[in-house]
């Protein structure tokens, strides 16, 4: 997705353009000196960074305009995805973005449109081809960016991207010029500072590190860039102009942005050496912001009853008495209009014209547990799915459930098998690999042994099963374990544990924690009665549902595809839009990519 003209070594010319954004020489010549330097400066900044408690984010700004830091920022951001990190690369440049460039992606939607205009970030994160390297672009120019920033939607939107992601590379603005990367420092974690030796004012920096000081930040040196050395191979040159080619619409925010076209003009090529310095002591050692996987607001209104809070409704259940907010949005309660608007258009927030329909559960492989007997069963529900627009599903057979052992092994060699049957048959059907592990004690014994698979395989996310009628204690002993392992829970079928149907608020305590909640379709459509049909249609209302799935069974059951069913209720009474995006979690799960949330209302 980066821009490469060729695969080649680039040459000077290559390197010096700023129509394609800043050189990327890490990626395009990663035996370069340059890009060694680079790879020394990262582990510079790790080092001067090892105090701190915890690092997973770090701004890089400058006190003047063209002294390199967006060059630093993207190039250190990839040497970090070099090493197996996770890494987000975050414009928050929103007065001259470059990412956009260097990946040669659009700018239509990006940071802009998710503090501004309600869109879901993980919609507006990229993948790249550096492997572990997503970007969230800058978006739009807003008319208040200093502000957007500075606000607390902003800190919650880092929150959960430190969250997701292994490291943050924030790319900011100057600090002297404009106030916006004043506003992130107390969002960040550690700060970089780059200077461009023979150029950048003495004056400029001091009041640089005074402004720096000012914000208490946790200053992790300096990035110094020498015009005059000697290094051949790496200069480039762009003018850093404070005017937008991409400016936001704010009369209408239902409409996409205007898109202006400005020409930058070419600054004399400069080259470029990377040093870096400890910026004296820092001014203070903040603890890094904590937060939970999943975000969650109380609800002052209360119920008489569990029939009432259960009760089934054909509209989105709306709160007047508490403020609500999810990873991305904020509602307040000024007034009934503004929550309906903010509801509204937060349902419009995925802006995905089609998304590929993906069950992330079901019992289809051939007699490996109580869902399909054979293999001409499995080919029939094959069949039921690609008719209701199915085309990818993750394989689930039980798991240490005390009937059936199908550990990883087993599992991806009938995944395999299963596969190239529905390929001889001309089934258009994709399978992919996953397990419905019971939880028990034996689980972290089966983890540490290998035995067990997370869904589709891709080290995110692991479906486990509550026994029918508690929550043991060890839930929270395995929610833990998993994440040091960056592996996050999802729970199958709640909505059918006697213990959270009885007693709800536990599910409060579990989505704290960062658990996330799977819905079987059946129950949404009321195979298995009106109460645990009402639960679950509570769940939804409530934002407590991330994936919705078949958790079909076999041909004899109503537990088979009636997928599309439970999204037609859903559609209804949440929106399309908020429907959208628990579709988008399947895609997303698949992938082993970051999940969205919707407002998550506290039992």
């Amino acid at each position: 997705m980066f821009s490469n003209k060729n695969s080649q070594k680039l040459s000077a010319n290559d390197l010096r353009s700023s129509r394609y954004g800043v050189p990327l020489v890490t990626v395009q010549d990663p035996q370069n000196i340059v890009s060694e330097q680079f790879r020394v400066l990262r582990a510079n900044i790790d080092f001067a960074a090892a105090s701190l408690k915890k690092f997973k984010s770090v701004l890089f700004t400058s006190a003047e305009m063209s002294d390199g830091k967006s060059t630093a920022a993207q190039n250190l951001a990839v040497t970090w995805a070099q090493t197996g990190k996770r890494v987000l690369l975050l414009d928050a440049d929103f007065r001259r973005p470059t990412v956009h460039k260097t990946f040669s992606i659009s700018n239509e939607h990006g940071l802009t449109t998710v503090l501004a205009m309600n869109e879901q970030p993980a919609s507006v994160i990229h993948s790249t081809e550096v492997p572990n390297l997503y970007i969230m672009t800058s978006g739009p120019m807003p008319p208040n960016p200093s502000e957007l920033l500075a606000s607390d939607k902003m800190l919650r939107i880092v929150t959960w991207m430190k969250e997701q992601f292994d490291m943050v590379v924030i790319d900011s603005t100057p600090l002297m010029l404009v106030p916006d990367a004043q506003a992130l420092i107390p969002r960040t974690d550690g700060v970089v500072l780059v200077a461009m030796l023979g150029k950048t004012k003495r004056k400029s920096m001091a009041s640089a590190a005074h402004i720096l000081k000012l914000a208490k930040a946790n200053v992790l040196g300096v990035v110094s860039r020498d015009p005059q050395r000697a290094d051949k191979g790496y200069g480039y040159g762009y003018r850093y102009g404070y005017t937008s080619t991409n400016t936001m619409k704010t009369g209408d925010i239902s409409k996409n942005s205007s898109k202006k076209s400005v020409k930058a003009k070419e600054k004399k090529e400069s080259k470029i050496s990377t040093s870096t310095e400890k910026m004296g002591e820092n001014a203070s050692e903040k603890t890094p912001l904590s937060s939970s996987h999943t975000p969650i607001v109380k609800s002052s209104a209360s119920k008489s009853n569990k029939e009432q809070d259960f009760a089934s409704s054909k509209k989105p259940q709306t709160t007047s008495s508490a403020a609500s907010w999810s990873n991305f949005s904020y509602t307040n309660n000024e007034s009934e209009k503004s929550e309906t608007l903010n509801e509204n258009h937060e349902a419009s927030a995925p802006n995905i014209k089609e998304i590929p329909l993906i069950d992330t559960h079901a019992h289809l492989l051939p007699r490996s547990d109580d869902g399909s007997d054979s293999m001409t069963t499995s080919l029939q529900l094959a069949k039921e799915a690609v008719k209701e627009g199915v085309h990818t599903i993750i394989a689930s057979p039980n798991q240490m459930d005390g009937r059936y052992i199908n550990d990883a092994n087993k599992v991806l060699s009938d995944v395999d098998d299963l596969n190239n049957t529905l390929k001889r048959v001309g089934i258009d059907l994709k399978i992919l690999p996953g397990q419905e592990i019971h939880l028990s004690d034996e689980f972290l014994t089966a983890f540490d042994q290998g035995r067990l698979l997370t869904l589709a395989n891709s080290k995110k996310y692991m479906l486990v099963e509550l026994p029918n009628d508690s929550v043991p204690t060890i839930i929270h002993q395995v929610i833990s374990k998993l994440r040091e392992h960056n592996i996050t829970i999802v729970i199958a079928h709640p909505e059918r544990n006697l213990a959270l149907l009885n007693d709800p608020k536990e599910l409060n305590q579990l989505a704290r924690q960062g658990a996330l909640f799977q819905v079987s379709s059946p129950s949404i459509n009321g195979f298995f009665g009106k109460e645990i049909a009402d639960f679950s249609l509570a769940m939804l209302r409530r934002g407590f549902v991330t994936l919705i799935a078949s958790e079909t069974h076999g041909i004899t059951s109503d537990q088979h595809y009636h997928l599309a069913d439970a999204y037609s209720i859903s559609d209804k009474l949440i929106g399309e839009g908020k429907t959208n995006i628990i579709k988008q979690n399947a895609v997303r799960v698949v992938k082993g990519e970051p999940v969205d949330g919707t407002t998550i209302q506290e039992f």
